[in-house]
């Protein structure tokens, strides 16, 4: 397995890397301005910077009034890991995972009672960034992780609650992603891996750089038969990334390409399910997006303490998706989507009142151009288009507002920001009409100021404390929009009627409290508590009798919950992480909510359920725990041991608390690594202990049984698997690969 770092930034020390910052907080210290340092091999105990959204903001946690948590991969996948939540899933506290679509490639990721997922009508709210570009799709704001180049990623940041920096849609926070890029020299790695479920996959890369040039490209391909019937999936993909570095200047130019094909085998009914674990309820949906994207980052110094960013980005996504459905015609979607936009921001160390200072402001702007088709087959059903513009400003400034004020070495940061967003959908619904149906087209503009307060307290700079509060907010997206209301239910993507009022947007304030603390050199910790209060929720319902949903706001709600994590190594040969998490999503007040569920609440033509003010979310485990070890007995070998521990959930369609719940799980993973020269060999176990359990649940009707009764439909987590690569790297320097 490859060594991870997950530590927590402390003190002027994690300046180095950026140069025109380096000497403002070095100087303060009684120090020279430090050298920009080559990417190395970190101990769990070294500081690190905060990237932030462009890359390489230079912003340390103990100034950032939020529990940063910050992860470098020297090998992203050589764990075997098939996706980007999975290799976060254990060592950020509360980030759980479900997996709706029933494949190992689209999960769905939770973070304090919101979720990053591909399922669209679920409550959104993680924003996702690579490389300084939002990628949340402007359908829905979904995030479709299988389109991600996780193997070319080396740093991921996760930054909970809401913030200026990184806009609308962040209710529970922000990810960020930093792909690689090549340094002094010429490297290649390459390998090939085989697994269990006809799991098989190769991949290579190149990279280098001479003079003020680098340059970096990846290919690889993975194709899986998958462990359930028809849930075979093909990801196709390449990476592309030139750069040039000379004086102040720090330029990037990369390409990704990605064409897919994943079959999804979704949940089982439970009548099905406790005969067959393996089984395909509805054989034949699928899912297959093809991307192009290219993203320009540029960086300039501008004298010692002006750094000006930007980047630009062109995005073309095309997408097919084709759904059996066993009450009324199969449905096939065709999706095109071109976005282009980009982003300026300058930051300034210049000193205030002869203290340190950061000051930000940016201003962003993209336009995304979606269309979008469904066909009941052989019929079309829907044909609409939305023309989306999005903007935003921003401010944000970080002051030493007291430095050696009740101890000597102890400082007191104070963090004000405020960002302005605008959002506005223009849809054109040219489908063909039908009884009942009203055209959906129609302009949506939605305006929202956001406010950041934080203060930062650091006794030294192994211990600090912070508070902050701020806002947040998401705009109803597309799919929300022309799905609002009993009349316009959308069996997929689909226009409906254009509600009226139109649906609100979600605004979301959170509170948030945490400790920072390294007592000793090998040993780092921190614990957050956190109170995000919610209006206008927007929630997906599914009427009774019926294969589609429809959205509504649903007033007020809350989600509140404790994080702390641990990290310590007690000797060089062994690592060791710990993280736990409490969440407790509730709504605040009654609503009355559609629902698949038979209840006495029901009419000839749904059912609804009398939600009670303090109700627990669905799927949102109230307990998580994780526990990792990593032994490096010598120096060509690791061994891995990780467990995680999910509490019970209730299924979705069950807001009022009443049926059953998904069991409480833990599931147990290990693996092995050797490099012995430019060889490396790797293997991982799965599931050791063989848990049978589920990590989604929702109702649904059940045409295979007679009456078409509702019952729980649930995903099987997946079994015991075994997992095994072989690669070699090569080159004139040291690769993490090796």
């Amino acid at each position: 397995m490859g060594r991870r770092a997950l530590v927590f930034c402390r003190a002027a020390a994690c300046l180095v890397v950026a140069a025109p910052f380096a000497g403002v907080r070095a100087q303060e210290d009684g120090g020279a301005a430090s050298a920009p340092e080559q990417p190395r091999k970190r101990e769990a105990s070294e500081e690190i910077v905060v990237v932030g959204r462009l890359p390489r903001l230079p912003l340390p946690p103990s100034s950032v009034p939020a529990s940063v948590h910050v992860i470098e991969e020297e090998e992203p996948q050589q764990s075997g890991h098939p996706n980007l939540p999975d290799s976060l899933a254990g060592r950020v506290p509360g980030m759980t995972l479900s997996d709706e679509q029933g494949n190992s490639y689209q999960p769905d990721l939770s973070l304090r009672g919101f979720q990053a997922t591909s399922v669209t009508g679920v409550p959104q709210g993680v924003s996702v960034f690579l490389d300084g570009v939002r990628v949340n799709e402007p359908t829905a704001e979904e995030i479709n992780f299988d389109l991600l180049p996780t193997e070319d990623v080396e740093r991921i940041e996760v930054v909970p609650g809401p913030s200026v920096l990184f806009g609308r849609n962040t209710l529970a926070g922000a990810l960020i992603l930093v792909t690689r890029r090549g340094q002094e020299g010429i490297a290649a790695f390459a390998d090939v891996a085989a697994g269990s479920a006809g799991f098989e996959k190769v991949r290579a890369r190149l990279s280098g750089g001479r003079g003020p040039v680098d340059f970096y490209a990846s290919g690889a391909q993975t194709l899986e038969d998958g462990w359930r019937a028809a849930s075979h999936a093909r990801l196709s993909k390449a990476f592309g990334k030139l750069g040039f570095q000379q004086g102040g200047t720090d330029l990037t130019l990369s390409y990704q390409y990605v064409n897919n094909r994943i079959s999804q085998a979704g949940p089982l009914p439970v009548s099905e399910l406790s005969q067959d674990r393996t089984a395909n309820y509805t054989a034949g949906d699928f899912f297959a997006p093809r991307l192009n994207q290219l993203v320009l980052n540029v960086r300039q110094a501008l004298g010692d303490t002006v750094v000006l960013s930007a980047n630009a980005f062109g995005r073309l996504l095309h997408v097919e998706q084709f759904n059996v459905n066993l009450l009324t015609e199969n449905s096939r979607l065709f999706s095109r989507t071109a976005s282009a936009g980009g982003t300026v921001q300058v930051d300034s160390t210049a000193p205030l009142f002869g203290r340190w200072n950061l000051f930000t402001a940016g201003f962003e702007y993209a336009h995304s151009d979606v269309e979008v088709q469904v066909f009941n087959e052989p019929d079309l059903d829907t044909d609409v288009h939305d023309g989306q513009d999005t903007g935003a400003a921003y401010l944000q400034d970080a002051f030493q507002l007291a430095r050696g004020a009740l101890r000597s070495g102890d400082e007191l940061i104070v963090t004000a920001a405020v960002r302005w967003d605008f959002i506005r959908h223009r849809i054109a619904d040219d489908s063909p009409s039908r009884p009942g149906r009203e055209n959906a087209s129609g302009v949506d503009v939605f305006r929202r100021f956001d406010p950041l307060i934080g203060l930062n307290y650091n006794l030294s700079r192994e211990h600090g404390v912070y508070l902050s509060f701020s806002q947040g907010f998401r705009a109803p997206a597309f799919l929300e929009l022309t799905c609002a209301g009993p009349a316009a239910i959308c069996p997929g993507l689909q226009a409906g009627t254009a509600p009226d009022p139109p649906l609100k947007p979600v605004r979301a304030t959170n509170y948030e409290i945490g400790l920072r603390t390294r007592p000793v050199s090998w040993f780092s910790g921190q614990i957050s508590a956190y109170r995000t209060d919610v209006l206008d929720d927007i929630f997906a319902v599914t009427p009774s009798g019926t294969t589609g949903v429809y959205f509504q706001n649903i007033g007020k709600t809350r989600r509140q919950g404790l994080e702390a994590s641990l990290r310590a190594r007690p000797v060089r040969w062994l690592e060791a992480s710990l993280t736990y998490a409490f969440t407790d999503a509730r709504f605040e007040e009654e609503v009355l909510l559609a629902t698949p569920r038979p209840t006495p609440d029901c009419s000839a033509q749904s059912c609804t359920e009398r939600v009670r003010a303090g109700s627990q979310f669905p799927l949102v485990p109230r307990n998580r725990g994780s526990a990792e070890l990593d032994f490096h007995p010598y120096g060509w070998l690791s061994l891995s041991l990780s467990g995680i521990l999910v509490g019970s959930q209730y299924l979705r369609g069950d807001e009022v608390n009443a049926g059953p719940r998904l069991d409480s799980y833990f599931s147990l993973d290990g693996g092995i690594r050797v490099s012995l020269g430019g060889f490396v060999a790797w293997a991982r176990f799965g599931n050791l202990l063989g848990a049978r359990y589920s990590t989604f649940g929702t109702f649904a009707p059940n045409p295979k049984q007679s009456g078409t009764p509702v019952e729980p439909f649930l995903t099987p987590g997946r079994p015991f698997q075994l997992f095994a690569g072989l690669g070699y790297a090569f080159g004139s320097r040291t690769e993490s690969t090796q």
